[in-house]
């Protein structure tokens, strides 16, 4: 009798284990990350403009005791830039996809495969889009509707996190 309730218990710290072990792998890939950035941002001075990570995040992130939420992973993308956009000057479908866009596109910059990113503007507001395949998206508005605005002042580089997070429920 003793044998069959060790059995289970076996196999939960094995589990266990393994957990601990894939949570001590996770940490190198992050330590990467910021090693990556480093070289990214030594690679790509900017003065003044736009400088941060594109995060993907998906699945549940409701709030939980036994989870942390989610900070997402970075992810290489095409980000558009363009002058301060308004809803009203766009279309907009699921909320959060843009087509149409009215205002004059800027720029547009990759971002390494990690989501880092950093590119040079002149002072002024603007509207961050990252490309996806039902549109260009954007969850973020203003009090004014103005979609995920973002302010470049003069000498400065603005940080920003870009959440991509069209399949994630909260």
């Amino acid at each position: 009798m003793a044998k069959f309730l060790l059995l289970p218990l076996a196999l939960l710290l094995s589990q266990c284990n393994g957990a601990n072990q894939t949570h001590q792998n996770t940490q190198e890939p992050m330590e990467n990350q910021e090693q990556a950035k480093q070289v990214q941002e030594q690679q790509t001075p900017v003065a003044q403009g736009i400088r941060g990570q594109v995060l993907w995040v998906s699945g549940n992130q409701m709030p939980s005791p036994d989870a942390p939420p989610s900070k997402g992973r970075g992810v290489q993308r095409t980000l558009y830039i363009y002058e301060l956009t308004n809803a009203s000057q766009a279309k907009t479908t699921d909320g959060v996809f843009h087509t149409n866009i009215q205002t004059n596109l800027v720029t547009q910059v990759v971002t390494d495969a990690n989501g880092n990113f950093a590119v040079s503007l002149k002072p002024g507001r603007y509207s961050l889009f990252s490309k996806e395949e039902k549109g260009l998206f954007a969850s973020i508005f203003d009090g004014e509707m103005n979609i995920n605005p973002v302010e470049v002042e003069e000498g400065q580089v603005t940080s920003v996190e870009f959440l991509i997070n069209y399949k994630a429920s909260y």
